[in-house]
Order: C-alpha cells, then structure tokens, then sequence
C-alpha cells in the first residue's frame, strides 16, 4: 500500500511515497547511532500503537529498501512482532559506496535528530489530565501513553494544584514529586523542605517524614485541647534555658529549697505546659498504667516463653502513645515558688548535691529524653520508605548481586535469625502474602521451582528477620533490635550490616539511618533537627 504524497516541481525535497512494509524485509544502513537500547515504555507503546511516525529509507538500483532514519523503531517493531510499518521511501540519488553517499547519509541522520524537542513534564501532565477530563480511565490512560499508573495518577493530582504546575514548569519537580506536594501546599516551612530535596534520593525519606510530623501533630493538638480546655497554656517548643517568662521546674525552688514537683502545679494561670509523646503501657484487661520495668521484655516476641519471677509477660498489656507535660512557671512569684541561684546570675561551679547541679543533671536528662522522642519519629518515618524499597527489592525474579553470599554469611553466623523477632511475619508482608504458609507455598513444588526466583524468597527470610530487628531505636544501638538468647550471640547480626547491604543494592538511607551506619552521630542529627525546627 503507497501514499504519494503532494508536491510541486519546485519543491527541494526528494520525492518518494509512503509504503506500508514488513520490518523484516527492511535492512538498517550504517548508522550515527552505534548504541541502541530499546525501552521497555518504548516497545510497550510499539506493541498498544504501533509506528506512528514512518522511517526513512532509500530504495537501491537492485530493489533493496535500506532504513536510513528510523533504527529505534524497525528494531521495537521487530522485537514487539509487527508485520506492518510506515516507511516513507525515496529513490537512491547517489550511488551506493562513494562519499557523497556517506555524506547524505549521515546530514539525513544528524539532522532528523536533532531539531526534535521532546514534551515538558508541565505539557504531559496537561495532557494526562485532558484524558482523564475526557472520561479515560487512569489505567487505560497508562496503557495508552506508556506511563505507569502512579504516574497518571500523580498527573491527575499536580494538574489540579497551582503551586504543583509552578514547581513542574519552573523543572523543579517531576510531576509524581509534585504530586507529594499538592499534600503540603498550604505549609509554606513544608513546601520549602520538599523543594530542597526535590530531584534527589532523599525526596521520599523528606515526604514520609512530613506526614509523619503532620500526624503527631494532630495528636498533640487533641491532646493540648484538654490542657487548654483547663486554663493551661500549651508550649509548641522548648524555652531557652534562660527563659524567664516560662521557667522550668529544675530551675525553681520552694520554700524548703527543693525542686517543685507535679504536685505543686495548682493554678493553671501559673502554668504553661509542654507536650511529649511517650510509650505507655496498660494493662490489657483493667487499662491501669503499668510500669515499664514490671515487664520482661524479652516476652514480647515469644508468647510461649515464661516471664522471669516478679515479672509479667508483654502480652498482657497494650502499647499506646500518650501525651506527657513538662511544666514551666508563668508567674513564679504567683506559684508561691522562686527562681533557683543559678538563674538569679551567680557563678560558680555547683556542688554535686546542690539543687543546680540537680537542674543540670535535669536539663541533661530533658535533652536526652527529647532526643530519644526526635530520632524515634526519624526512625519510623525511615522504616516506611525502608520497607517499600525491600519490598520491590523482592519483587523480582532474580536476586540482587551479592545475595548468595550475604543470606550465606548472615545464616552462618546468626543462628537465631530465622526464629526470632516474628521474621517470617515480616518476610510474608515484604513478599506482599498474608502469613508464612504462603511464603512456604512460594516454593512448595523443588521440582518446577525456578532457582533464581527461590533464592528471592531465601533473602526474603533474611531481610524479614533483620527489618523486624530494625526497631525504630536503632539508632541507639546497631544490635538494638536483638532479642532472647542472640543477645548473647556476638555474631549475631546487626541493623548496620542490614542497611549496609541495602545501600549495595542502591539504597538510600534517610540521616537517622546513617547514624545506624556510623556515618554521623545521633547528637548532630538531634543538634540538627533542633536547629531546623527553630528555623520554622
């Protein structure tokens, strides 16, 4: 089939005409481009289109159509199994084999290149949206424009944003990262975060850590309704040491000379609170506090192991996060209390046992407490982009390199691996099935089973136990996570060999991370943080 097309005499273009033509029947001339990877978005919109622009070629003396423009697409098209393609054809003007050959080949080649100038994200993202105006389905709308469907999705949401498109057109963000900040743009110190990070390995680790602020926030302003609600004021951040407007117990004295306590807060016009979340433990059938030290810890993932004596074992109490205030004085002389000697200006170096050195042990204390509380929200927002990396980690067919020896070395070493922590709860969830019955049914038939995909599931069982270890305080200690009888074990494995073996396979840690890494400290990741939380 041919299409001639229309022309006049004068016209400085070869003529030739439009031929629907089998790919195979088709041979390349040499070509500027010696390296053809063929996408697989490409051969997916080959395979759903087929060749929508037609190649160039040149039709020899001897009847042979040589492809001169087009190689990409005559390749895809082979590969995708194609029996039809548009090519325009031209005459050969020159002979084969002379210079003047190879000169109009190659002109043909650059040229044909090089003027073309590939849509905007802004311009795709319009035109997503368009379809998904028109009525198409985010699915279909993938299918047909070779996009994921997370990506049409994002599209859909960064079209309907202003300060998305801005961040799109400006090439500040691609359009799934605009997408993430549609969900903060009414956050001006948010929006500036993900600017910042936007276009790096960090950007996920930035958004997840936002909603995870965003959800404790909401925590704490329900908790700080019922302070308000009694006349207290509620802090949203720490006073300088020096604040004398809100003074801190340790810095207060009563008439005995002794550091104030809970029960002296009476008044809630004296008194301003600040709000921490803490773990609490209760008692699963009375809901009474219970304290941390009555449980044996190392109950809590084994429901057949004994407490020791005196102790009780952790499932009999549930876990919440609550609310705890550290008090500050508003009106010290209206408390009936006054200000410690230290804040009163004297010098010196406090005695062990004198009330300032209590309120510097107590100031220690808070900033080891507020600590604990920052790097602890660090390392949960960590362990959910940690766990969708290991879950597409595991998502393939084959292993990644390196995994033969590392399931070896971790398996050799750490005979608890496999039976603590719950990890094969873990390793079901990564593998995306519902219990450890499954993950056995993943491999259940040795006979068909493919080797590369069941040495996946090996590394799944590895990378379990070790994510079920990776507690959200690891940052404390490598081998926090480590539970029962691995304690004793020093070749057990630790969260640093975990994360190292994640970052060989192209992960990206989060900071908290780092500090399990050894990369930097916990107290310049806290200084840190402290000091952008003061920038906000």
């Amino acid at each position: 089939m041919t299409t001639q097309p229309n022309t006049t005499t004068d016209s400085p273009q070869a003529l030739g005409s439009i031929e629907y033509l089998d790919p195979a029947t088709l041979e390349l001339e040499a070509n500027v481009r010696d390296d053809v990877e063929l996408d697989k978005d490409f051969l997916a919109s080959l395979r759903e289109h087929g060749v929508l622009v037609p190649l160039t070629a040149i039709r020899t003396s001897d009847g042979k159509t040589l492809v001169r423009e087009g190689q990409c697409r005559l390749l895809g098209a082979r590969e995708v199994g194609l029996q039809q393609i548009p090519v325009f054809v031209v005459a050969q003007a020159v002979a084969q084999d002379t210079d003047a050959a190879t000169i109009e080949r190659v002109v043909h080649q650059i040229v044909a290149n090089k003027w073309r100038t590939g849509l905007t994200e802004a311009q795709h993202v319009r035109a997503i949206q368009t379809m998904l105006d028109a009525g198409v389905a985010p699915t279909k709308v993938a299918k047909k424009l070779s996009f994921s469907t997370a990506a049409v999705k994002a599209a859909g949401i960064a079209a309907k944003s202003s300060v998305a498109m801005e961040a799109i057109e400006d090439g500040q963000m691609n359009f799934e990262e605009a997408a993430a900040l549609v969900e903060f743009e009414t956050d001006e110190h948010a929006v500036a975060r993900l600017m910042r990070d936007a276009g790096t390995r960090q950007f996920k680790h930035t958004v997840t850590r936002l909603r995870e602020e965003r959800e404790y926030e909401k925590r704490r302003a329900v908790a700080a309704a019922e302070y308000i609600a009694k006349g207290y004021a509620v802090l949203d951040r720490y006073p300088g040491w020096q604040n004398q407007e809100y003074v801190a117990m340790h810095h207060l004295r009563t008439d005995a000379d002794e550091i104030p306590t809970a029960a002296d807060v009476k008044d809630p016009a004296h008194w301003a609170a600040l709000l921490t979340e803490e773990q609490a433990y209760f008692d699963k059938e009375t809901g009474e506090p219970v304290d941390v030290d009555d449980i044996d810890g190392d109950t809590e993932d084994d429901p057949t192991l004994e407490p020791e004596e005196g102790l009780r074992h952790f499932n009999t109490v549930e876990v919440r996060s609550v609310f705890q205030p550290e008090w500050y004085c508003r009106d010290v002389a209206g408390a009936g209390l006054r200000l410690a000697q230290s804040m009163r200006g004297r010098g010196g170096v406090p005695k062990d046992n004198s009330p300032e050195a209590e309120a510097q042990r107590q100031e220690a204390e808070r900033r080891e407490r507020r600590k604990v509380l920052v790097l602890n929200r660090l390392g949960e927002a960590a362990a959910i982009v940690r766990r969708e990396y290991v879950a597409k980690l595991l998502a393939r067919k084959t292993p990644p390199k390196g995994t033969a020896t590392f399931t070896a070395y971790c398996m050799t070493r750490d005979h608890y691996i496999l039976t603590q922590n719950n990890g094969d709860s873990t390793a079901a969830e990564l593998l995306g099935v519902k219990s450890s019955r499954e993950v056995r049914d993943l491999v259940s038939d040795p006979a068909k089973n493919v080797d590369a995909r069941a040495q996946v599931v090996t590394l799944a069982l590895v990378l379990g136990a070790l994510e079920a270890r990776c507690a959200k305080d690891a940052w404390r200690n490598a081998r926090a996570g480590i539970t029962g009888g691995a304690i004793h074990n020093t070749n057990t494995i630790g969260s640093d060999t975990y994360l190292q073996f994640l970052v060989d396979t192209g992960y990206t840690p989060a900071e908290v991370e780092k500090v399990i890494l050894g990369e930097r400290t916990a107290d310049d990741l806290f200084d840190a943080e402290e000091a952008e939380s003061d920038n906000q």
